[in-house]
């Protein structure tokens, strides 16, 4: 009810809810699964994305947000397996109305609008509570699935609390150096020189879905995320930096600027000293000279210090 209410409240927004039956924790009845679907299908109704528009336009090599809400819908919903095959072929009804009926996904998907979460998304819970190890496996993961634009590609920047492996872990933990705490963990990932930078440095790569849990720590990074999906490609004519103690000498970083360019729509500088490649100059001003697609020229003058952070986009 309550991702009813946001959704009403903002339909702008298109969610996915994956619903996860865990049977070896909670034992259901066929009826009670039923129950399931038929609540979400109820609650949902018309803004849910049903097999007719599967089977007609909702084709996730082509679909746009634009698509989405011109038709009314945002929501998809996707059950795993266990919905359907923990009784054999499929769910077997014993209601009196629908006594002995077999639901098997064909037929959930078409009557409840829940369909198999394997024909949709693909999903990696990478169990780690190292920074750098849940970006490598982050990576691995999506050039494995580069290929399918078939599916939503899940990428889970989530760190996961880790038992004591040795008696140093134990000890951590004793004497407070080490945390199961997950906003204590996020401390090494809600870094701009780790998560940032990681997904600034590969953003030419298929990100799809960024599953991320303290979204608070990191807004300009959302807004990245967001603006790498612009159509509108953003072109930089000229940018110079005045350093602030250089006795006045500009300098031409227009070609630097442009190899920093993601997916010709986005510039996202984290370190001004470091990305320009600005040898001992930490603070100065940048100048830029830009335009997007079919608008009028824009000029942009930045100042910056050791930890200034800035993003051009259109967003």
């Amino acid at each position: 009810e309550e991702i009813h209410l946001f959704l009403g409240d903002h339909p702008g927004e298109f969610v996915v809810l994956d619903v996860v039956y865990e049977r070896d924790k909670h034992e259901m009845s066929s009826e009670q699964q039923l129950s399931v679907l038929q609540l979400l299908s109820s609650t949902f109704d018309a803004t849910m994305v049903t097999q007719e528009d599967v089977d007609s336009w909702f084709h996730l090599p082509t679909l746009t947000l634009g698509e989405l809400q011109n038709r009314g819908k945002n929501i998809l919903l996707l059950i795993n397996d266990h919905f359907v095959i923990g009784g054999g072929s499929g769910l077997v009804s014993s209601s009196s109305s629908n006594e002995g009926l077999c639901y098997d996904f064909d037929h959930v998907a078409r009557e409840f609008g829940c369909h198999r979460n394997g024909n949709f998304m693909k999903n990696k819970w990478h169990d780690t509570d190292r920074a750098h190890t849940l970006l490598q496996r982050n990576e691995t993961f999506l050039e494995g699935a580069c290929n399918d634009c078939h599916v939503f590609m899940n990428s889970q920047f989530v760190l996961t609390p880790q038992p004591p492996r040795n008696i140093r872990d134990a000890l951590g933990l004793l004497f407070g150096a080490k945390s199961l705490r997950p906003v204590s963990l996020a401390r090494d990932l809600y870094r701009k020189d780790v998560l940032e930078a990681f997904i600034r440095d590969n953003a030419e790569n298929k990100w799809n879905i960024v599953l991320l849990d303290f979204v608070d720590l990191c807004p300009q990074l959302v807004r990245f995320l967001i603006g790498l999906n612009s159509p509108k490609h953003m072109t930089i004519q000229h940018a110079s930096v005045s350093p602030k103690n250089n006795g006045g000498a500009i300098i031409d970083v227009t070609k630097r600027i442009n190899t920093l360019m993601k997916r010709n729509c986005c510039l996202y500088l984290l370190d001004f000293t470091e990305d320009l490649e600005l040898i001992s100059v930490m603070e100065g001003t940048l100048k830029l000279d830009a335009q997007f697609d079919g608008e009028d020229p824009l000029n942009f003058v930045i100042p910056f210090g050791r930890n200034t952070e800035y993003l051009l986009c259109d967003v």
